[in-house]
C-alpha cells in the first residue's frame, strides 16, 4: 500500500475513533443511551424475580394456611358452645366461661388418651383445670342479666397435660391420621341436596384440631344421587371418581336423611383407618337440627375412635350395606362404645325436687361424669358423658322416669 493510503487510512481511522470519543458528543450519548436501557433491563429483570419470589412465598403461604386449617394443634378446642345462668350477668359470665375451660382440657385429653385408658383419666378440680388453659378467644357472645350464650375458643397447655399424664402413668400419643375430606349431603325428594343444617352441623364441630383432621366441602350441584347411591354401595370406582373430581385426597361422604320418625347417618368412602361404609340411626328426640348435630357429632366420634383402634392394632369393623329401598340398616357398633358430650338444662320445682333428680340421674345406665355448670331456684345445667345412641339415652332416661327432649336447640330434661 502507498505511503499516502496508509496515512489517509490511519487518518480516518484517527477521526472515526476522534469522532466516537470526542466529536460532536453523539457517539457518547449512544453509547449512554443503551448504558441506561441496560440498566432498566435489569432492574426490570430485577423486579420481575422479586415479584416471582414474593408470588412464590404467597403460595407457598397459602398451602400452609390450607394445611394449618386441615391439621391444626391438637392442644387448640375451637366452636365450644355454652349457655348458663346465673343470679347476674358477671357470674353467669364466669360459669360459661369455667365450663369452656373444663370441656376444652377433658377434650384434648380424650384426644390423647387412647379408649382402653380414658377411664384412668383422674377428675379434675376448677383451679386444676384453670392451671392447664393458656387462655380463652371469644367468636361470639350475647347476655341478658342473669344468662350468658357464647361460642368461645379455648387454648390448652400442652407441657402442663403431658406432665399431667406422665404423672398419672396414662399411656398418651400424638399420632394423628392424614387429612382427609368430608362431604355432608341429604337425600331427599330423589334427589342430593346440600342441606344447609346438615352440613352447618359439621362445621360446628371443631374437626381441624381433632386427631383425624378434616376439611368440610361442599357439594357441587352436579352430583347426582346415582354416584352417591354408588358410593354407598361400595363401588370403588364411584369413589375415586368423586375423589378425582373434588381433588382434595381421600374422600368421606357423610349422608344424613330423615325417614320413619329417625335420623339416619351413613358414612361412606375413605378415613384415616381405610375403607369405611358405616350406618347409624337415632329416633328423633326433638328438633331435626338437633338430631342433626348429635348424629354429626357421633359420627365424627366414630371416625376418631376408628382411628385410635387402628393404631391399637386391632382391625376397625364398621361396615354396613346399604340397598334401595330396604328399611334403615342398624351398623355393627364399635369395638368400644363412643362417650358422647351432653349437655342439658333440668327443670325441677325446688331444691328437694332437684336433690332427689340428680340422685336418680346417678343411677341411670350409661350415664358417666355428671357435672353442674350452673345452678338456680326452678334450673340447672349440666353436662354428662353418655357412651352410646342419643336414643337409647332417651330410652334409659325415660325407664327412670324422666322426660327427656330438645326446645329452642337445647336438651331439656325434667321428671315426669
Amino acid at each position: 500500500m502507498p505511503e499516502e493510503a496508509r496515512q489517509g487510512a490511519k487518518g480516518r481511522g484517527g477521526a472515526t475513533f476522534a469522532g466516537f470519543t470526542e466529536g460532536d458528543g453523539q457517539g457518547v450519548r449512544e453509547a449512554e443511551a443503551v448504558a441506561a436501557e441496560l440498566d432498566m433491563m435489569r432492574s426490570g429483570l430485577k423486579r420481575a424475580a422479586q415479584a416471582s419470589f414474593v408470588l412464590l412465598l404467597f403460595c407457598i403461604a397459602s398451602l400452609m394456611g390450607v394445611a394449618a386449617q386441615a391439621a391444626g394443634s391438637l392442644y387448640e378446642v375451637t366452636k365450644i358452645s355454652v349457655d348458663t345462668t346465673a343470679a347476674d350477668a358477671v357470674a353467669a359470665r364466669g360459669i360459661g366461661m369455667a365450663e369452656a375451660q373444663a370441656r376444652a382440657v377433658k377434650t384434648v385429653l380424650q384426644r390423647l388418651v387412647p379408649m382402653s385408658a380414658q377411664e384412668s383419666l383422674p377428675e379434675l378440680a376448677q383451679e386444676d383445670v384453670e392451671g392447664l388453659v393458656n387462655g380463652v378467644s371469644i367468636r361470639k357472645e350475647q347476655n341478658s342479666t342473669t344468662r350468658y350464650i357464647a361460642t368461645l375458643d379455648v387454648s390448652v397447655n400442652e407441657q402442663g397435660i403431658k406432665q399431667l399424664l406422665q404423672e398419672q402413668g396414662i399411656p398418651y400419643s400424638e399420632e394423628r391420621a392424614p387429612p382427609i375430606s368430608i362431604l355432608p349431603v341429604v337425600i331427599a325428594g330423589g334427589s342430593v341436596k346440600s342441606e344447609e343444617g346438615w352440613r352447618q352441623a359439621w362445621e360446628a364441630l371443631d374437626v381441624a384440631h381433632s386427631v383425624t383432621p378434616a376439611t368440610i366441602l361442599r357439594a357441587r350441584p352436579e352430583l347426582s344421587l346415582e354416584t352417591v347411591k354408588a358410593v354407598l354401595d361400595g363401588q370403588p370406582q364411584a369413589l375415586e371418581a368423586m375423589q378425582a373430581d373434588y381433588g382434595y385426597g381421600p374422600l368421606l361422604i357423610a349422608v344424613g336423611e330423615t325417614a320413619g320418625g329417625k335420623f339416619v347417618t351413613r358414612l361412606a368412602g375413605t378415613d384415616g383407618a381405610g375403607p369405611i361404609n358405616y350406618g347409624q340411626s337415632e329416633t328423633l328426640a326433638g328438633g331435626a337440627a338437633a338430631a342433626a348435630r348429635e348424629a354429626a357429632t357421633f359420627a365424627f366420634a366414630v371416625i376418631e375412635n376408628r382411628w385410635k383402634v387402628a393404631q391399637s392394632g386391632e382391625q376397625p369393623t364398621t361396615e354396613v350395606r346399604y340397598d334401595e329401598g330396604a328399611a334403615t340398616p342398624e351398623a355393627t357398633p364399635p369395638k368400644t362404645e363412643i362417650p358422647r358430650n351432653v349437655v342439658a338444662l333440668v327443670e325441677f320445682s325446688g331444691l328437694k325436687d332437684w336433690q332427689e333428680i340428680r340422685g336418680r340421674l346417678m343411677s341411670v345406665a350409661g350415664i358417666q361424669a355428671l357435672e353442674v355448670n350452673s345452678l338456680s331456684a326452678r334450673g340447672a345445667s349440666i353436662t354428662f358423658d353418655y357412651a352410646g345412641p342419643l336414643g337409647r339415652l332417651q330410652q334409659e332416661l325415660g325407664q327412670s322416669g324422666f322426660q327427656f327432649g330438645e326446645r329452642d336447640g337445647t336438651f331439656v330434661l325434667r321428671s315426669r
